[in-house]
């Protein structure tokens, strides 16, 4: 008789986060650049799909494998905004306006115990950080018709860009600002907190930024260094062969500055996914901050400069996503004029 040949199930690896991340990304990309590209050519959908080799689309919004935070920070996943927002403890508020998240403090440690006798209580407070109200984070990018007549593959990748850029410069512009709390937007990380005072090196620097978040009773150990590009190149080019901290690039800071963020008492929020919605009918006030288009008065006062997307045959793609965060006191320290 002939031998018997065994045969064994193949083994399946299941796809890892970051893999399912990067899929979400480019799907979300991609029904981003169907949508633009069908109402620019007044085609189908399923043409576009087509021509960008997607005539199925294999994940949707709700697949994300994660957190609302993730989805934001994973359309700009190379963004000094992503990094930051990785560090932090997240919360999902869908469905709620607010959460107080405890910060224990005060607590007694852990003792050994001899066997039979009675172990100590820990005696301590919890010091609620308030999360919340989720604010809206949105973009509007007005774009040439000239997007209409580029193959599908290459207007997604524009449209990408675009996303990538506005999110991720966007998000940390707000979020690493002394700025306070506005009816708009969560107070940046550092309002409120005074910056420290720049030592003679960059080693005094860091053990400044060190001592006052160990000052605060919060642990340092994984505490990350954000910096503007030239302080990030100092910091990244030393010879410091234990130097485990993470250092994070933000192009938005001022030279000089560097901020010290410990995530422990860092924490984000987020609700629902990203939204791109895309119109050729508008009419946009093109300014940073925007205005009413018209408000009634005496006089009565018209924003400028408007442009109508019709009349200059362009484009406006939108898009919104729903964000906010919090610090505890002490878990940010920073300095703005280092010697580095």
């Amino acid at each position: 008789m002939p031998a018997m040949t065994e045969i064994r199930p193949r083994s399946f690896m299941p796809p890892t986060r970051d893999a399912l991340a990067s899929e979400w990304r480019r799907e979300f990309v991609r029904d981003a650049t169907i949508k633009t590209l069908a109402r620019m050519r007044k085609t189908s959908a399923d043409e576009v799909r087509l021509e960008l080799r997607s005539p199925v689309s294999p994940m949707k919004a709700a697949d994300f494998p994660g957190d609302t935070v993730a989805a934001l920070m994973t359309l700009a996943p190379e963004s000094a905004l992503a990094e930051i927002l990785a560090l932090a403890v997240k919360v999902d508020l869908s469905g709620v306006s607010q959460f107080s998240f405890p910060l224990p403090g005060s607590f007694s440690s852990a003792v050994f115990v001899e066997e039979g006798f009675p172990i100590p209580v820990g005696q301590g407070v919890f010091e609620g950080l308030l999360i919340g109200p989720i604010r809206k984070v949105a973009m509007i990018g007005a774009l040439s018709n000239e997007l209409e007549n580029y193959s599908a593959p290459v207007a997604s990748v524009v449209i990408s860009h675009v996303i990538k850029i506005a999110v991720g410069d966007g998000g940390a512009k707000v979020l690493l600002s002394a700025d306070a709390a506005t009816a708009a937007a969560p107070a940046g990380l550092l309002n409120g907190v005074a910056p420290l005072a720049a030592g003679a090196s960059i080693s005094d620097d860091l053990t400044a930024l060190i001592s006052a978040i160990a000052g605060a009773g919060i642990d340092t150990k994984n505490v990350a260094f954000i910096a503007a590009p030239e302080q990030a190149l100092a910091l990244q080019t030393q010879p410091w062969p234990n130097f485990k901290h993470k250092v994070i690039e933000a192009k938005t800071l001022a030279a000089g500055t560097i901020i010290a963020i410990a995530p422990d008492g860092f924490v984000v929020a987020g609700e629902g996914v990203p939204v791109i919605e895309t119109s050729k009918s508008t009419v946009l006030h093109m300014a940073e901050p925007a205005e009413q288009i018209a408000t009634p008065g005496a006089p009565a006062t018209i924003a400028a400069p408007v442009v109508s997307m019709f009349q200059t045959d362009s484009f406006a793609l939108k898009c919104i996503a729903r964000l906010t965060w919090s610090a505890a006191p002490g878990a940010v320290a920073w300095i703005d004029s280092v010697a580095w």
